[in-house]
């Protein structure tokens, strides 16, 4: 009998097994990566964190909104949900350290930083809508697991529109389907990963309606700054309109008739959005000018 070849063929591995620790370390250190990874960090630090805590403790007093709707309430807390929607952190870490692992450090340090430059815009493009108006919505003082503790403790629940969970969620998926046209990677691996990406950004955007840290004004406002602030071919109306498709189609939390409500409200608010600011000098206005109206409407 003849020797088969040996195959070259990688063997797939996961994200779920690459760590989602290791780059807070490594990136921040190493000559090809520390420029962006110190950039991302201050970012994340200055427009994230320290925004609103100085609100918090009443350095600063910007107009606070709530921005539940009717269809929130019809929304259940599901406090389960709770692990996909704490799982955003390594959803958007681990692919870094796949990167690192598979190409080797100098060879996914550019790519590494692109993707760094990526996660930090949208900090930057979210904060400028939260240093207009702070949103917050009704989130039940469930302090029974150390998760829900852990939330309550250290958010101050005051930057929802536009929801940074989501915009990255949708966002990495979209960097990531980018970057592997770049043929670096099998088509079965691609396959794989992409699959996976994108069940845990679904996981993930409807996680932050069932632990009710966002509403449903909050999800497609996010996925209109992304599509906004991005090149027309990262993220087009079409791509937010297919991954509106994918939420809540396997939710049992929910009925039918409720899911098509919730997307009906996305397709809408989406649209406004998109087309507003076709007349509009900057994207941030139709947002600006919707949060002006929703607190008028209800006499904030």
């Amino acid at each position: 009998m003849k020797n088969r070849p040996h195959s070259t063929r990688t063997i797939h591995k996961p994200l779920s097994h690459y760590s989602a620790v290791a780059p807070f370390f490594y990136m921040p250190l190493n000559p090809y990566t520390a420029r962006n990874a110190w950039k991302y960090i201050f970012t994340i630090l200055r427009d994230f964190f320290i925004l609103q805590h100085l609100q918090k403790f009443h350095f600063t007093k910007r107009r606070i909104i709530n921005v539940d709707t009717d269809i929130d309430d019809k929304i259940p807390f599901v406090p389960q949900r709770v692990f996909a929607y704490l799982g955003f952190v390594g959803f958007f870490v681990r692919p870094m350290d796949m990167l690192k692992r598979r190409l080797g450090i100098k060879k996914a340090a550019p790519y590494l930083c692109l993707y760094l430059k990526f996660l930090t815009n949208v900090y930057k493009n979210a904060s400028s809508i939260y240093r207009f108006t702070m949103t917050t919505t009704t989130r039940p003082r469930y302090l029974k697991t150390h998760n829900f503790r852990t939330i309550h403790f250290f958010d101050p629940h005051l930057l929802c529109v536009p929801s940074i969970h989501v915009a990255i969620s949708a966002g990495v998926l979209a960097w990531f389907r980018q970057f592997f046209k770049l043929g670096l990677f099998d088509e079965e691996e691609v396959q794989a990963f992409t699959e996976e990406l994108q069940k845990q950004a679904v996981a993930i955007v409807e996680s932050v309606l069932f632990v009710k840290q966002h509403s449903v004004n909050c999800i497609p406002l996010a996925l209109y700054m992304l599509s906004s602030t991005m090149n027309k071919s990262f993220f087009s109306p079409k791509d937010a309109i297919d991954f509106i498709d994918k939420l809540f189609v396997t939710a049992t939390e929910i009925d039918e008739a409720t899911r098509a409500e919730i997307i009906d409200y996305f397709y809408y608010m989406y649209d406004r959005a998109l087309l507003e600011s076709k007349y509009s000098s900057n994207w941030q206005l139709c947002i600006q000018h919707w949060l002006d109206e929703f607190a008028e409407s209800k006499k904030i």
